[in-house]
């Protein structure tokens, strides 16, 4: 396993940090929650806003056999998570690859996260909210505070 540490920063709050350095293709973690629909996701998230509080909820589509449809999937790990649900967005991309992996007999996928890159101990671990193909965009009223020269300034919207 990856030994990681969690702090709480001013402004982005919890944050994630490697114990270990951690070498390119390595596996971190699974992002783990519960899977919710698109109905009930839309639901937490308003209201989650509304109580102007955070939430880890991040959207996967995942393209069928058929080539022709996608099944999107909704992973709520904002009060039912693991470590993954700390990790901070990067506007950048940041240091961490999530992939979508299917497994034969489970219709869910589920979302693993890998060292894109060499990481150094101490480093903070970050990764892309707008998953590829999740279909999330810009635009979400929630400020981003991860400082890369690419900041859109917002996060990116579930």
């Amino acid at each position: 396993p990856v030994l990681v540490i969690t702090e709480v920063w001013l402004l982005q709050g919890w944050c994630v940090r490697a114990c270990e350095p951690l070498p390119q293709g390595s596996f971190v973690c699974e992002y783990a929650g519960e899977y919710v629909s698109s109905s009930e996701s839309e639901q937490r998230l308003a209201e989650y806003d509304k109580q102007e509080r955070g939430h880890a909820l991040l959207v996967v589509r995942v393209q069928l056999p058929s080539t022709t449809s996608s099944l999107k999937c909704c992973i709520d790990a904002t009060t039912t998570g693991n470590v993954a649900r700390f990790i901070n967005h990067s506007c950048d991309g940041g240091n961490l690859e999530p992939v979508v992996v299917s497994m034969k007999g489970n219709l869910l996928p589920r979302v693993a996260l890998f060292a894109a890159r060499d990481i150094v101990a101490g480093e903070e671990l970050t990764f892309s909210y707008a998953v590829a193909g999740s279909g999330a965009g810009c635009g979400s009223s929630r400020q981003c505070f991860c400082g890369t020269s690419a900041c859109s300034g917002y996060l990116p919207k579930a």
